[in-house]
Order: structure tokens, then sequence, then C-alpha cells
């Protein structure tokens, strides 16, 4: 059990293992010192409680309290501030001493991907936007000379890190911005010739059907009209539409009998739906239901989640035929398509095999 001691007269107070190690050694202590640490102490509270705080003012930037950037550009000298300074420098320190400081890299790469960036539409407040840096910064960089007469020739290995990260794709451009509309109509094209009504699309964008008309027809699109249509083509490009009432069943019909009457492709059709040529169009008595997609027939063999309905009637029929040319039973074939026994047995009757 430890023993505590307090001096009468300045308050010193100290805890020992025994009473007989109390007493020796709490006399020895010396008063005056511990006046003096006292007096340190309260002068340190007072010295910080009296630091200047001060609040961000800059326009493009909000620099956060207790952080060294806010210690540095807005001289804030709170304690958190200080603080926060304090750490980074004795950071610095250290890897000065162990020989891993590298406070700047080569700038070229980051001026090549900003030229990238513009080139591809993606302008210096949206660069500046995406890796959270300030215009002004984004902008010396952009409009910076290069060889000999390049200015900044080193910058920080976040900053760095932070342009390069930016892709060079439709997702980082500007929302308001327009890109080219050939992947945004063919990827509504292909929804449609899969069943999904226009006005279901619409709904699922929260636009109107006359506004995704324009989408599909006009000379260029947003690049939010643009990402939107992409994430919905991600989530439905192997969904059929609902068929739960004769409404819904009259709506999809309606929508493959119109995008077969157009020519359009379906998803499975497309490589690359971006950048893929456009087919030719068909000509006038060219049997288009006898061509087969050996794409999406090698995936239902597969067992790809393709299924029986996700098929033309002759590529249902060729799909029915090779599984049974291979040794499959009605159930099986019935299993991995996605369908009914009963399906499967007329459509192998129709060849023959039953």
């Amino acid at each position: 059990m430890r023993v505590r001691r307090t001096c009468p007269a300045c308050g010193y107070t100290a805890d020992y293992p025994t009473a007989p190690l109390a007493d020796a050694h709490h006399r020895r202590h010396s008063c005056d010192k511990h006046r003096r640490g006292l007096e340190q102490a309260h002068r340190r509270a007072q010295r910080l409680q009296s630091r200047l705080t001060r609040e961000c003012t800059h326009p493009q930037a909000s620099h956060r309290h207790g952080t060294r950037a806010a210690y540095v550009k807005d001289h804030c000298r709170c304690p958190h501030c200080t603080a926060a300074n304090t750490a980074a420098s004795r950071t610095t320190t250290r890897e000065r001493i162990y020989g891993q400081w590298h406070p700047y890299v080569d700038a070229g790469p980051v001026h090549e991907h900003i030229a990238a960036l513009r080139a591809a539409g993606i302008g210096v407040e949206r660069i500046a936007q995406l890796a959270g840096l300030s215009v002004s910064h984004i902008r010396q960089l952009a409009h910076d000379g290069c060889g000999a007469s390049r200015t900044t020739r080193r910058v920080r290995p976040s900053t760095a890190t932070r342009v390069l990260g930016i892709g060079i794709d439709q997702a980082s451009r500007a929302p308001s911005s327009r890109v080219d509309p050939t992947g945004t109509r063919r990827r509504l094209q292909a929804l449609i010739a899969i069943g999904w009504p226009v006005e279901l699309l619409a709904n699922h964008l929260s636009r109107r059907p006359n506004s995704l008309h324009r989408s599909m027809t006009g000379r260029s699109v947003t690049a939010r009209t643009a990402q939107d249509v992409a994430s919905l083509y991600q989530r439905l490009w192997n969904v059929r539409p609902p068929r739960t009432t004769s409404e819904q069943c009259a709506a999809a019909d309606e929508a493959q009998a119109h995008a077969a009457a157009q020519g359009w492709l379906p998803p499975l059709a497309w490589d690359d739906i971006d950048t893929d040529p456009t087919p030719p169009a068909p000509t006038v008595g060219q049997s288009q239901p006898n061509d087969i997609d050996e794409i999406a027939v090698e995936r239902a063999l597969a067992g790809d989640h393709i299924t029986y309905d996700d098929l033309t009637a002759v590529e249902q029929q060729e799909v029915v035929r090779r599984l049974s040319a291979r040794g499959a039973s009605i159930r099986d074939i019935a299993a991995q398509l996605g369908t009914t026994k009963r399906t499967v047995s007329r459509r192998r009757a129709s060849l023959g095999a039953a």
C-alpha cells in the first residue's frame, strides 16, 4: 500500500512505497524549486491562452483549425494549430535525420497530365475541384512554360498524387459540360431493344420522356446525363423489364418492336458500346430474324447469366440443339436457360430431337 505525503508549506505531494521511505525522502524536497515549477506552469498556461486565434479568410480555401495549414496560411497561433505545427516540424526533423525527407518531386508528369486533361475537355476549375487544390495553383501549373522556360520544376508529393489520380474519362468532366452522345444514345437504344419502355427509363433517371428523347437525338449531351445513363445501363443491361401486368407486357413488346424497326442493337451486340464502329444499316429484304449472335449463344451454352428470353427464336433453337447434342436432358436445359421443361420439349420437338 503506497503512502502519500503533502508539504504544508508549498503543497508538494508525492507517493512512496512505504512509510519509512516517505519519512526519509519527503523532507528532502525543495519548496523553492516546487514553487518555481508552479510559476512556470502558470506562465505557460497564460501564454497558451493569450495566443492569437485567426479565422480563415481565404476566398477559395477553408483551412481547418488544428492543422499546420491554418498555422502557416492564416497565421493562427491558437494552441491546437501551434501543436499541429510543432508535430509537423518534429516529423520533418526525424525524416531528415533518417534520410527519408523528400519534400518535392519532379513536376514534369504533373504538367503533362494537366495538359492531357485539358485536351480531353476537362477545364482548370474542374481539375482543381477534383484534386482538392486551389484554382490559382492548378492554373499556374497549366499555363507554365515548357523545358528551360518552365518556372515550376518541383511540386509536393501530395499535389502530384492528387493531380495524377484524376482519370481522363467522362466522369472527370464538369457535370454541365457537353460530351459526345454516341455512348449515351447506344445505351438507351440497347435497353429499349430488350423491352425497356422510354417512359420507364425516364422514370429511373428522374426525367421526362421528352427530355430523354432529346438526349437520344441531340448532337451532344451533358456529362451528368452521360454518367447517369451509363450507371443505369450498368444496372439494367442484363435485367428484363417487368411483365407482371398486361399493360407492362404491351409496353415492353411495343418497345422491342420499335427498336427492331429502327435497327437498334441489344446490349450483347456490342463489344465496346462507346467505341465500336456503327454497323451498316440492314438492306431491304435482308433476313434479320435468321441471324445468330454467336456471342449470345456461347454465353448461353456456358451458363453466363443468359436466359431463354434473352435470345431470339433462332438463337433459342440453336442453343437447345447444341445442348441436346452434348447429351443434356430437358430438365438440365430448362434449368440452365431459366425456362420450363415444356418450352424446351417443344423446341426439341421442332428439331426432331424429342
